[in-house]
C-alpha cells in the first residue's frame, strides 16, 4: 500500500499528476527514487513528442535584481492562454529570467550559436592544445571536449539551472512540458546591466 504522504512527496518533486505519481510508485514498489527516475524517463520523452506543436501564446517575464542594476526580459511561450495564465508557468518563467540574470547566457541553444563563433572558439582551443604537444587523436578529443563545454556555457538551455545544478534549463522545461501537457519554449531574451 502506497501512503498518500509518499505520493504527495513524489508529486512535489516531479511536478507530475497525482495519478501518474501513484502509478509510478506502484511500479517501483514504493521506492521514491526509482519512481522519480521512471517519471523523468516517461515525461522527458513527452517533451520530444510535443516539440512540433505551435506555441502561439505565452508571457513576457521581467526580473529586476534588488539593487536595480540588473534586469532581464524573457519571452516564455506555451500553446494556450490557459497554461500561460497558470501561476506555476509564471513561476517557471520567473525562475528562467532569474537564471539568465545570474548566468548571462549569450544564446538560447547550442544550435543558435553562429558558425563563426564556433569556429573562433575552436581556433582558440586548437592553439591552446597545440602547445601541449599531444598526439593528434588525443588533441582532437581535448579540443572537442573543451568546445562542447564552452558552447554549453554560452547556451541557456544547456546550462545547469542556477537553483538546481543537477538539472539543465532544458531538463526543467521538459519537466514542465510533462506537467502541463503542452509544448513550452523560451523565446527571445535580453539581459541589461549597469
Amino acid at each position: 500500500m502506497i501512503s498518500s504522504e509518499t505520493v504527495k512527496e513524489l508529486r512535489e518533486r516531479s511536478g507530475v499528476s497525482v495519478m501518474e505519481c501513484k502509478k509510478a510508485l506502484e511500479e517501483a514498489a514504493g521506492d521514491i527514487e526509482k519512481a522519480l527516475a521512471m517519471l523523468e524517463k516517461r515525461f522527458g520523452g513527452m517533451a520530444a513528442k510535443k516539440l512540433s506543436r505551435e506555441t502561439q501564446d505565452g508571457i513576457v517575464e521581467a526580473y529586476i535584481h534588488s539593487n536595480g542594476k540588473l534586469g532581464v526580459l524573457v519571452e516564455f511561450h506555451s500553446e494556450t492562454d490557459f497554461v500561460a495564465r497558470n501561476p506555476a508557468f509564471k513561476e517557471l518563467a520567473h525562475d528562467i529570467a532569474l537564471h539568465i540574470a545570474a548566468m548571462n547566457p549569450a544564446y538560447r541553444s547550442i544550435e543558435d550559436i553562429p558558425e563563426a563563433v564556433v569556429a573562433k572558439e575552436r581556433g582558440e582551443f586548437e592553439e591552446e592544445v597545440a602547445k601541449l604537444g599531444k598526439p593528434k587523436e588525443i588533441a582532437a578529443q581535448i579540443i572537442e571536449g573543451k568546445l562542447a563545454s564552452r558552447l554549453s556555457e554560452m547556451s541557456l538551455l544547456a546550462q545547469p539551472f542556477v537553483k538546481d545544478p543537477n538539472k539543465t534549463v532544458k531538463d526543467l522545461i521538459d519537466a514542465a512540458v510533462g506537467k502541463f501537457g503542452e509544448n513550452i519554449r523560451v523565446g527571445r531574451f535580453i539581459r541589461f546591466g549597469i
